[in-house]
């Protein structure tokens, strides 16, 4: 009886995997979401395959730089020739359910009807009075400002920013870093190409990098604000107003009355600038919210890869509680501040309420502007992006530590400008995350290659490695990274994704280094080598969250009431995806014999061998696999997850009541096999699923030297021959606890 009940369980548990894992597949292309999409098949086309060299950091960033310039031109002329402002039709803050919302929202849910049965905005009843959530009009920047200016006063300064009611602390506190120091200020003059910008016609361009390349964004200079006008006004503000102005004309009320709510940069809703008339805060935030499809998508992240996506740099995140040498951290890091890195930081979100922690927000982003050893005190300039709520402990402004000598020698005033001195030790207490981007110069190089892997649910290391050449010896920055979701909210799937790597010397053990990951998107870590191979070994790991809607669904929702908008999103979804090219399976010994046999051939025949086994010719069931990738094996696969609101820090100054975000979704799975049951009481965790597990990831290498050259390919093992390798090694951690008793056994087997 005993061994029938074994029996049972036994074939149960089997039955369970089988139905929610399926049998093991090799990777497929990545899904598509749009029908028919000739751009993302151009992109796959023109991925190059095999091994990829590198190029100066700077490339691409020149290549950006003039699409921007010349898409401007563009626009400039046709609206001399139409005698019109630049009117942006792709983002247009008119339309607010586009502008404000992403994919996977349901305006319907959020809003209420006008008396027409029209969609309204979302709002809310305070004291019998309706008060919208969000920004309340939009107006073009010289109905808002009375002088305005894109930059005045010179270069960008840090005290120039001030967060708005969007909850992108982490963006905002990233742009004070990049314009601290009068000879760094470039850094954000970068971003915002003075010949790609038409104040007078009203059109700017912006190029941010993403996913190791720099793009270039286009809009025009209409502005969110948070007061509406004077007719459209039914709230308190336009009651008291009329009280206190009833016998003013009613010409000069509504004058009046713009002139209170309407103008400067106070009137705006989102970002600004410290001055009244200065716009390239509030424009600069547009732009990168129209990069990721709209305003919620920017609502929450990581310091860090703001950072990364203002500069082309790469950030490694360092817990505070986790520094094995400050003064290492000190000397060879922050010393270096807006010279060799950019530091951003961030605050826990504590459990506790409000109690006192000295001015320092909860859950927040601010920047590290400057570092200064004064007097034997180790002191640091940190700016908060609120533009106001400052540290009150030593050194904060009016405390006792501040002499006359003291205020000229660092060159500093008091003011409630979120601006203020701390002393380190405070720093390390006060912020657990520190976030170091490294700056690269344009002598830097970098290399880069993407491709698609499957992810097992039991998956520790990846049977694909990337494997990379250095000629000669260099300071060299390893990346690896996921695509960055947050251009494609709503689409991004069930699966979520932890990425670290080992890199080895090519075929060497012990591994030299791990680089862990830093934010939703990357690992990294930064090291010298000698000129040699290196294999890079990849720790990926998912997770899948049922409660997220599938992207079918969220089709099937938008396809007609917010075609434009899957149309938009879709293709940022495709585009990037198409960047996780197949290739064949490779097999590196294969590939060694034959180059060895070819040498003892005649010169023709061995570059008829030679163009054999390069690239390596795809097996039938990799060719089978390339054909179909539109078909099933593309729908079953799984986007990266979202990096957005609720991921990160996320937070408003004064916020408003924030708007839920409904759940990613998914993509389509092929059903099941039937298994029977009857567990609708069942716990989410044990029901039989929809689908099996099939988690697909679009990873990519990058290797930044300072020296020589570089050059990446990637190796994909048949099936056959990863049992063979697993046999031969255990690719388990050294401080894995069950590395031990794995290697133990692979050395039975292979006696």
């Amino acid at each position: 009886m005993a061994s029938d009940s074994q029996s049972n369980t036994q074939d149960n548990i089997n039955a369970f995997w089988k139905a929610n894992l399926g049998s093991t597949q090799p990777p497929s292309q990545p899904f598509s979401i749009l029908p028919d999409n000739v751009y993302a098949k151009l992109e796959r086309q023109n991925t190059r395959k095999g091994p990829v060299q590198g190029v100066s950091v700077a490339a691409s960033y020149v290549e950006a730089v003039k699409e921007c310039e010349a898409k401007v031109a563009t626009i400039v002329a046709e609206c001399r020739r139409n005698n019109v402002k630049y009117t942006d039709p792709h983002f247009d803050l008119d339309d607010r359910i586009y502008c404000l919302t992403s994919l996977a929202a349901n305006p319907k849910a959020k809003t209420s009807q006008d008396t027409d049965g029209n969609e309204s905005e979302p709002s809310i009843v305070f004291d019998g009075l309706k008060i919208a959530l969000g920004p309340e009009c939009a107006k073009r920047v010289g109905a808002v400002f009375e002088k305005p200016e894109f930059f005045i006063g010179g270069p960008p300064n840090a005290r120039d920013t001030r967060q708005g009611a969007e909850g992108d602390c982490w963006f905002l506190s990233s742009v004070g870093s990049l314009c601290v120091d009068e000879e760094d200020r470039h850094l954000i003059e970068r971003l915002c190409p003075p010949k790609a910008r038409n104040e007078k016609v009203g059109v700017y361009g912006f190029v941010f990098y993403r996913d190791g390349e720099w793009i270039s964004e286009i809009i025009d200079d209409k502005l969110y604000l948070s007061c509406p006008d004077y007719d459209n006004c039914n709230d308190s503000r336009r009651y008291v107003w009329d009280r206190s102005h009833s016998k003013i004309d009613p010409t000069e009320k509504r004058k009046g009355f713009r002139k209170a709510f309407q103008t400067g940069s106070d009137a705006l809703f989102y970002g600004s600038c410290a001055d009244e008339n200065e716009t390239w805060v509030p424009l600069l935030e547009k732009a990168f919210a129209k990069a990721h499809g709209d305003y919620n998508a920017i609502n929450g992240g990581w310091p860090g890869e703001g950072l990364e996506d203002l500069t082309g740099g790469i950030t490694t995140m360092i817990m505070s509680d986790d520094i094995l040498d400050l003064d290492e951290l000190w000397t060879e890091g922050l010393m270096h501040v807006n010279k060799t890195f950019l530091f951003g930081v961030g605050t826990r979100n504590y459990q506790a309420g409000d109690i006192n922690r000295q001015g320092i927000e909860d859950g927040h982003a601010y920047s590290v502007l400057k570092a200064v050893e004064y007097k034997e005190e180790r002191l640091l300039l940190i700016k908060n992006p609120w533009g106001s709520s400052e540290w009150n402990g030593p050194w904060s402004d009016g405390s006792k530590e501040w002499t006359p000598d003291a205020m000229r020698d660092l060159d500093y005033h008091f003011g409630n400008d979120g601006i203020f001195w701390m002393p380190y030790e405070d720093f390390l207490t006060r912020f657990v995350e520190i976030w170091r981007t490294r700056l690269f110069t344009a002598d830097w190089k970098v290399t880069q290659k993407w491709t698609t892997v499957q992810v097992p649910w039991a998956g520790d290391y990846n049977p694909t490695k990337f494997r990379f050449t250095l000629s000669e010896p260099t300071r060299a920055v390893i990346v690896l990274s996921k695509l960055d979701a947050s251009y494609f909210v709503g689409l991004a799937g069930q699966y979520l994704f932890d990425i670290a790597f080992r890199l080895h010397g090519k075929g060497e053990e012990p591994h030299i280094v791990r680089g862990y990951s830093s934010g939703d998107r990357s690992a990294s870590t930064e090291l010298d080598l000698e000129a040699g191979e290196y294999d890079v070994l990849m720790q990926i790991s998912a997770t899948r969250d049922r409660s997220r809607s599938k992207i079918e669904d969220i089709v099937a929702q938008n396809w007609l009431t917010r075609r434009d908008k899957l149309i938009h999103i879709g293709l940022s979804y495709d585009l990037a995806q198409a960047k996780g090219q197949l290739e064949p399976e490779a097999n590196p010994k294969a590939e060694e014999d034959k180059a060895a046999a070819s040498s003892s051939l005649s010169s023709s025949q061995a570059q008829d061998t030679q163009a054999t086994i390069t690239p390596p010719t795809p097996t039938a069931e990799a060719s089978s696999n390339s054909t179909t990738n539109s078909t099933s094996k593309a729908e079953e696969a799984a986007p990266q997850e979202r990096v957005g609101v609720g991921a990160g820090l996320s937070d408003d100054p004064n916020p408003p009541a924030p708007e839920p975000e409904p759940a990613p979704g998914p993509i389509p799975s092929p059903d099941p096999p039937v298994v029977s049951n009857n567990n609708e009481g069942q716990d989410s965790d044990t029901k039989p699923d929809s689908g099996v597990w099939n988690a697909t990831l679009v990873v990519g290498l990058r290797v930044f030297c300072e020296n020589g050259s570089v050059e990446i390919k990637t190796i994909t093992p048949s099936s056959e021959e990863a049992v063979q390798k697993a046999k031969e090694e255990v690719l388990l951690d050294v401080d894995d606890p069950e590395k031990d008793l794995a290697e133990h056994f692979s050395k039975k087997v292979a006696l």
